[in-house]
């Protein structure tokens, strides 16, 4: 870690845009706070150098001695860094720094201009260390002033940490499979008396506890398995008796005085509604006299009933105990549970003989449930033939199809024509023609709601994942579940002296329609295919589950206006991804880690760390000045190149179960990249 903040930071200076700023006089103080690092980060590297070094030999010694291991050991390390200048010197300028402090480095900028081409030229910046005041210290051995003698004028910071860190890492990772190798019996042992021993935990692990209120049985003992739409005994038991209970909290609730706000509105009046046009019994959170939160839902002699907020909590856990049911979480939805409870305490109070709670919970869920389609219609969006994406199908809404149903509801109830063939004109205009997420479930229609909006929605947001915005910055998607879809609109009013003028435009630019052709379908159809597998996170391994924020992150960023914000939803995906904890700093080892996915051209590999680098800068802008050409195009080959990688880790969620197992085969690249060259 100390490695990677000093590669990082001067990593910072050493790009052109970020180093003119600091150096710049309006930035003194930034400038040599981050100077002041770099020296502390200089500090931090050669100590921790040494204690790894030292920590190592001691390990060894401890365990390995008298071992061909520690012959292997000390072999390696004498050829990597007994007499190399570069390891050395890291570990002399640790002895330098404690005996003569911190060494004088120098913060700079040089401009190379370029003959064949007038006013054009190549601009650097970054930090370093003359080298003449260093070799005034007598104490160098002689590899490491070979060393500094070598670097010439200037021993740069940033070169001496990234090529000794990457000797360091290659070491240590031929030490950790030499004794994976070694103690391979030793580790398989291990895993398969860790799997024992979990299991043991778990036999003997106590179930939790509950308040008796609310304490339900699991329906899987003596009982053995339910039936659909049936409880078994001991679970219906303490169902009713957790109802019984709530059934007893129900009090008379006197509400606050309601208090008018003090000025007439200029809202144009709206429709209203009385006590006697409702249809139903009016469910209302209030605020009663003592200021405490009430649930009311019984209105009875010119008064209300109802449960405080902390009661109505326990309806909550009831709720969620009937769902540990299997037919129960399968066909009917909280609302639906929710809503038969109220019910049955309406139809409970200050009764004598009451219902039980489980034989109605099952009697209405019998008669709700049946065979249902929920059709989620998308916004802008067109597709030639339906295809399947996980559990759900994407499909038209045809004409056929509204003209079929009108027909069905004109039958129905022929009394109401006119109302039914305006529903269905409105239908229509606003979804004839659109695809729509289809998903099919036996279920009450609540259910099917809950769970296949949720569904749509995950849906949508892998689409537009294959959408041309996606990589087409700064074209953003307007593709959403109708209704959701954020296509912003400015409305702005001028009014001057004797003029007006109104003028509408569209804050998200080439937001067109998409229309997914045969062909289109074709190119996207392996991507449908991988992602599928991710619309439920149930099951998924770590990483498949990363790959799906990374997704649904990088889809929401295409639908925002602003540059930062969609800028920010993409660094967040890339992230999910390209960090193995919160610990790790961020832009450095993103930077790293999508250079190696991208690339295996070093020199390519730096211009995508500065323009990942420029990404990072830009997001934690905090004026409203828009951003310039140059930095919308930086934006832009961000975006595409954020795409391509998460694309890479879609193609892989299945081959790796962490994200630090996937992060290791991309660090393994470099290796690659380097014997190829």
């Amino acid at each position: 870690m100390n490695a990677q903040e000093l590669i990082g930071i001067t990593r910072r200076v050493n790009d052109p845009d970020e180093g003119i700023r600091l150096m710049a006089v309006a930035n003194r103080e930034a400038g040599s706070q981050t100077h002041r690092e770099v020296t502390r980060r200089v500090h931090n590297f050669v100590a921790a150098a040494l204690t790894l070094v030292e920590h190592t030999r001691i390990f060894m010694r401890e365990h390995y001695s008298e071992t061909p291991m520690l012959e292997r050991y000390q072999a390696r390390v004498d050829a990597d860094f007994k007499n190399q200048p570069l390891a050395r010197f890291v570990q002399d300028l640790r002895n330098y720094i404690l005996h003569n402090g911190l060494p004088n480095s120098e913060m700079y900028m040089n401009f190379q201009s370029n003959a064949d081409q007038p006013g054009t030229g190549t601009l650097e910046t970054g930090i370093h260390i003359r080298s003449a005041p260093l070799l005034e210290w007598r104490n160098w051995s002689a590899p490491a002033r070979i060393f500094i003698e070598g670097c010439g004028e200037f021993v740069d910071i940033g070169t001496i940490a990234e090529s000794y860190t990457g000797n360091v890492l290659s070491f240590h990772g031929w030490l950790q499979r030499c004794l994976d190798q070694i103690h391979a019996a030793d580790l398989d042992e291990l895993r398969t008396l860790e799997g024992a021993l979990n299991q043991l935990d778990a036999a003997a692990k106590p179930a939790p506890s509950v308040p008796p209120e609310t304490s339900v049985s699991s329906g899987d003992g003596a009982d053995g398995p339910e039936q659909d739409f049936s409880f078994a005994p001991d679970r219906a038991a303490s169902l009713d008796a957790a109802a019984n209970a709530l059934l007893h909290k129900v009090r008379k609730i006197q509400l606050e005085a309601q208090h008018g706000d003090g000025f007439p509105s200029e809202r144009p009046p709206s429709a209203t509604l009385t006590d006697h046009e409702m249809l139903s019994v009016p469910l209302v959170w209030a605020t009663d006299v003592e200021s405490r939160r009430a649930f009311v839902f019984i209105y009875k002699d010119g008064a209300q009933f109802g449960l405080d907020e902390e009661a109505f909590a326990e309806m909550q856990a009831l709720t969620e105990s009937v769902l540990r049911s299997d037919w129960a979480s399968r066909t009917l939805s909280r609302r639906f549970l929710e809503k038969t409870a109220i019910k049955w305490l309406q139809e409970s109070y200050e009764v004598e003989n009451t219902k039980s709670l489980a034989e109605t919970i099952a009697k209405e869920g019998r008669k709700a449930v049946r065979s249902l389609e929920l059709w989620a219609p998308i916004a802008n969006l067109e597709v030639q033939n339906s295809f399947p994406v996980g559990p759900a199908e994407v499909a038209t809404i045809t004409r056929a199809m509204i003209e079929k149903l009108e027909s069905e509801a004109l039958g129905s109830a022929p009394q109401q024509r006119d109302s039914i063939v305006g529903l269905f004109n409105k239908l229509r205009q606003n979804m004839q023609g659109l695809a729509a997420v289809v998903f099919k479930l036996d279920a009450e229609a609540d259910k099917i709601e809950e769970d296949g909006a949720a569904i749509a929605r995950i849906v949508v947001a892998f689409l537009r994942f294959f959408s041309p915005p996606a990589v087409h910055f700064p074209a953003g998607s307007g593709n959403a579940l109708l209704g959701s879809e954020l296509v912003p609109m400015s409305n702005l009013l001028v009014i001057g002296d004797g003029t007006f003028s109104y003028k509408q435009a569209m804050l998200v630019p080439n937001a067109p329609g998409w229309r997914i052709s045969e062909e289109t379908l074709k190119q996207i159809r392996p991507g449908l295919d991988a992602v599928g597998a991710l619309v439920r996170p149930e099951g998924l391994s770590e990483f498949a589950l990363a790959v799906r924020s990374s997704l649904l992150l990088f889809s929401t960023g295409t639908t925002f206006a602003s540059p930062i914000e969609r800028l920010s939803y993409t660094l967040s995906a890339i992230e999910a991804l390209l960090l193995r904890h919160s610990a790790e700093p961020a832009e450095f080892n993103v930077a790293d880690r999508m250079g190696l996915l991208l690339t295996r051209d070093g020199k390519k590999r730096e211009e995508v760390a500065r323009n990942i680098r420029e990404a990072y800068r830009l997001r934690g802008r905090q004026d409203v000045s828009p951003l310039f050409p140059r930095e919308m195009g930086s934006v832009a080959t961000f975006v595409r190149r954020a795409h391509h990688v998460i694309g890479t880790a879609l193609g892989n969620f299945v081959t790796f179960g962490t994200v630090s197992e996937f992060i290791n085969a991309v660090e393994d690249l470099r290796n690659q990249s380097a014997s190829t060259s």
